[in-house]
C-alpha cells in the first residue's frame, strides 16, 4: 500500500471583489464634475479621523444624491452577488455614503468600517502617483513571521489595489485598509459604501 501525501487545505480565505471599469466613461465624468461642484458648498466630514482628507462623511451621502443613483444601484447589484457567492442569499442595502478627495500628501491610516456587512470603494478618479489602497491580513500581526519566509497564497500579509477610474472593491467591513501616501498632482476620488 502507497504511502499518502499530505495537502495543505485554506480554511479561511479572505475575498475582495474587484470589477473595473464599471461604469461609462460619460457617467463617471458626470459623477466627478458633481463631486467637485459639492466640494465647493459642503464642509468636511470625517470626525475624529487622523488624516485631514477632504470628505463627506456625514455631510452628504452619495446614496441620496440622484446623480449617483445608477452608480449606487450598481454597486447594490455587484455586492448581492458578492454575497452570494459567500453564501448569503440576503438583501444588502447601502446605509452610508461618502466621497474622499485625496490631494498631494493625503493618505488614510488603516481603518475598518462598525456597524456594517460590507463596505465598497468606488474610484471616480485614480491619477498616477496616487497612494495605494492596501488591505491587512486579519491574520496581522503576526507576533512570530516564519524564518527566511518567502510569500506566497498562504502567506501574504498585505495586499495593494491602484486601480484605473470607474473601477469598483468591495470587501467584509471588518477588513483593515487603508490609503498611502498620495504623490498625485490631480485630485484621486474615491466613493466609500457601507452596507447593512
Amino acid at each position: 500500500m502507497p504511502i499518502s501525501r499530505g495537502v495543505v487545505q485554506a480554511w479561511f480565505p479572505t475575498p475582495i471583489y474587484y470589477h473595473d471599469r464599471l461604469i461609462s466613461e460619460e457617467e463617471n465624468e458626470k459623477c466627478v464634475e458633481h463631486i467637485l461642484k459639492i466640494k465647493e458648498t459642503t464642509k468636511s466630514g470625517g470626525k475624529d479621523w487622523k488624516t485631514d482628507v477632504y470628505n463627506t462623511h456625514l455631510t452628504h451621502d452619495l446614496h441620496t444624491d440622484d446623480i449617483f443613483k445608477n452608480l449606487c444601484n450598481v454597486i447594490k447589484e455587484k455586492t448581492t452577488e458578492f454575497a452570494k457567492e459567500l453564501g448569503s442569499d440576503a438583501e444588502y442595502n447601502i446605509d452610508e455614503s461618502w466621497f474622499n478627495l485625496y490631494n498631494e500628501g493625503d493618505y488614510q491610516e488603516y481603518h475598518y468600517h462598525p456597524a456594517s456587512y460590507f463596505s465598497a470603494v468606488f474610484f471616480f478618479t485614480n491619477p498616477g502617483n496616487s497612494g495605494n489602497l492596501v488591505f491587512r491580513s486579519p491574520l496581522e500581526p503576526d507576533m512570530l513571521p516564519l524564518k527566511n519566509g518567502q510569500m506566497n497564497d498562504f502567506s501574504w500579509r498585505n495586499c495593494f489595489y491602484n486601480p484605473p477610474a470607474a473601477s469598483l472593491i468591495i470587501f467584509r467591513s471588518s477588513l483593515m485598509h487603508m490609503v498611502e501616501r498620495c504623490k498625485n498632482k490631480t485630485p484621486r476620488i474615491t466613493g466609500a459604501f457601507n452596507f447593512v
